[in-house]
């Protein structure tokens, strides 16, 4: 509230409480003509969600730069066709913007004499090692034809169905290798933006409705939102933006014998008793919602935004934004704009189980994981990481550069940095299943990474103890 504000509270005989003198509202006589309807005269934030039902005005927005709207497709072979088209064009478009200098296509450089110095930008259909030479070798593919790719020596990490720039020589009716070129993102300069502190949180992977959801930790996170803890409270009051990265609910069904471990049994408690939580949010944070695997949608990637038969109650939360998985949209602070891409991340599982060296599924190799995602400008490159509808749009490519790439899923906790992008994957709010102790997974419970939008630094709060405090694991410096 402005001085205004609280100054016309105090003259109605109200006095107001810490916790609300940031909130600034629309319509201020509403709330006192309320307030004193009830014989109110102390106005907390508790107090304030549970009255106020008019607009709160912030200086925070959100612009939507991609979003699925819901559209379906058939799994019929022309449908595929048009599917990796539209990747295959929009990456190449991408990498001829890096370097269009002598590109041939495949049926021009089959005629080519042998020898001949050759550029293509091609698909990657299949990848294979010689277990002679250890050369690996790649069939390729472009709109014309198809071919045989050899590199006899590269640590770089090819995978099936990536769009790449090979530069080389064609021998014996193969190209050998000079040099790979990538989509990858643009170097994001740090660049310090003309406001002040201003923060957005990322939690995924909430699982209400599991008796394994730790209710007092997220107890914990409510009161710290509202004010109401010491620690890292000066964070607290300047959070603009929280995402919730799928998963918000367990779901039903999800893993074998999942039932036992349910404390809520139908869908539509499970995102009410949720609600009850999101409610208490001071109203003036924008609360972005996506869904993942156990969330009531189907599960083919891209997801739709949250179902409203089964998310009645959240959609009455006046600061919720619905997206689909994935979504890029721009966080707006006063003039600033910081893009954030948001996916819920069920390919990273199929990348940690594919690369052997990702398999233990620590921070690192999250981290790594998701450098793939954006090397590869798409965050499925491989057919088959997930479930795919063959859309005349693919809603995986990364068309532009995101300041934020937030991913979940993994059940760890990372912030890092690739190229100026942030890195996030956040924790989860459930303890270890039966499901997940049989495959030796350890989740991060209740660990909160923190973007601050003025510098892009950031940090991972804890609030699975007494009292919040700094996580440093899986978190590198900025």
């Amino acid at each position: 509230m402005d001085e205004n504000q609280l100054n016309i509270l105090f003259s109605n005989g109200i006095l107001v409480d810490s916790s609300i003198k940031e909130i600034k509202i629309a319509d201020l006589d509403g709330l006192i003509s309320t307030l004193k309807n009830k014989n109110i005269n102390f106005l907390d934030v508790d107090t304030f969600h549970e009255l106020y039902d008019g607009e709160v005005v912030s200086d925070s927005g959100i612009e939507i730069i991609k979003n699925y709207g819901g559209e379906i497709s058939e799994s019929k072979p022309p449908n595929w066709v048009n599917y990796f088209n539209d990747r295959f064009n929009r990456l190449k478009n991408i990498l001829m913007s890096k370097d269009r200098n002598g590109l041939m296509s495949l049926s021009n450089i089959k005629n080519l004499p042998q020898s001949s110095d050759v550029k293509t930008i091609v698909i990657v259909s299949s990848v294979s090692i010689s277990p002679v030479k250890k050369y690996t070798i790649m069939d390729i593919e472009d709109n014309t034809g198809s071919y045989k790719a050899i590199i006899t020596n590269s640590n770089q990490e090819i995978l099936e169905d990536q769009v790449i720039l090979l530069s080389g020589r064609k021998y014996n009716d193969a190209i050998f290798v000079k040099d790979i070129t990538f989509p990858d993102i643009q170097m994001k300069e740090k660049v310090k933006q003309d406001i002040d502190d201003s923060f957005v949180l990322f939690l995924s992977d909430i699982h209400i409705g599991s008796k394994l959801f730790v209710d007092g930790a997220f107890e914990r996170f409510i009161k710290w939102i509202n004010g109401e803890l010491p620690e890292y409270s000066s964070i607290a009051k300047l959070v603009k933006f929280i995402v919730f990265n799928g998963d918000l609910i367990d779901g039903i069904g999800v893993y074998p014998d999942q039932e036992k471990e349910l404390e809520i049994k139908d869908l539509k408690g499970q995102y009410d008793r949720l609600y009850e939580f999101l409610d208490r949010i001071p109203k003036n944070i924008k609360l972005i919602l996506s869904q993942g695997n156990h969330d009531a949608t189907h599960i083919a990637e891209p997801q739709p935004k949250l179902d409203k038969n089964f998310a009645e109650s959240l959609y009455r939360l006046k600061n919720a934004v619905f997206l689909s998985n994935p979504y890029q949209v721009n966080l707006i602070v006063g003039k600033s704009k910081t893009s954030l891409l948001s996916y819920h991340g069920f390919s990273i599982t199929y990348y940690a189980n594919k690369i052997p060296k990702y398999s233990k599924m620590d921070a690192e190799d999250i981290e790594n994981i998701m450098k793939i995602h954006l090397k590869s400008r798409h965050i499925a490159p491989s057919h088959g990481s997930v479930q795919l509808m063959p859309l005349p749009r693919d809603y995986l490519v990364i068309d532009e550069t995101p300041d934020i790439y937030a991913t979940g899923h993994i059940h760890k906790t990372l912030a890092s940095i690739y190229k100026g992008t942030v890195l996030i994957n956040s924790s989860c709010w459930q303890y270890q299943t039966s499901y997940q102790k049989k495959y030796g997974m350890v989740p991060d419970v209740a660990k909160i990474p923190v973007v601050n939008l003025r510098d892009k630094s950031f940090q991972i709060l804890d609030f699975l103890g007494d009292k919040v405090q700094i996580y440093k694991k899986g978190l590198k410096e900025a």
